[in-house]
């Protein structure tokens, strides 16, 4: 007795094999096909640009830019990165990472700080891409480098060049891992 499924599998197979490939197009010249191609290509920067314009979507003048002071210097338009998101009460969050894992018994001990704070440090640092990017954004040709610091009173330090103004700020993430946590962030430009 046969398989009904090994039967469907092997008509599939047939019918695939004896179908009859596609011809490929002529095209007298090459470069006009490869044109042809990259414009329809839905991946292509140049297709991406032709649908924005098409769309009257101003690509020239970046919407996220930062302050420009009187001296010339970048500030950080904080405006134009605040999530509008609500601070959490920390000693109700529900942390994605549970307070009894293993990395965070290993970090609290690492930093001899409690659980709670290394918990809740993890789970900052591992949010602070969010707010990282859209930092960068603004900071054109002035950054130089970030760090978290450890331990219970972790934030990011942005290292720039001197051409940026040195800021402090408390960013609130709105992405689900982390949401309300408040990454505090430091600009600390080059002296």
């Amino acid at each position: 007795m046969k398989s009904p499924i090994l039967t469907l599998a092997l008509s599939a197979c047939l019918l695939i094999g004896c179908s009859k490939p596609a011809e490929p197009t002529q095209s007298s010249d090459s470069a006009d096909t490869a044109d042809n191609i990259e414009s329809h290509n839905p991946h292509s920067i140049e297709a991406l640009t032709d649908t924005l314009k098409a769309d009257g979507v101003d690509i020239d003048s970046p919407e996220i830019q930062p302050i420009i002071t009187a001296d010339g210097k970048i500030q950080i338009n904080w405006e134009l990165i605040d999530t509008n998101t609500q601070k959490a009460d920390i000693n109700s969050y529900q942390y994605p990472i549970d307070i009894g894992s293993q990395a965070v018994q290993n970090y609290a001990k690492a930093y001899n700080i409690s659980d709670q704070q290394a918990q809740h440090s993890i789970v900052v640092s591992m949010a602070a891409p969010e707010a990282l990017g859209k930092i960068l954004d603004q900071l054109e040709d002035g950054y130089k480098g970030h760090e978290l610091t450890d331990g219970a009173d972790m934030k990011l330090i942005i290292h720039t060049k001197d051409n940026v103004v040195a800021d402090k700020h408390e960013y609130v993430f709105a992405d689900k891992f982390g949401e309300g946590l408040v990454l505090p962030i430091e600009i600390r430009p080059a002296k």
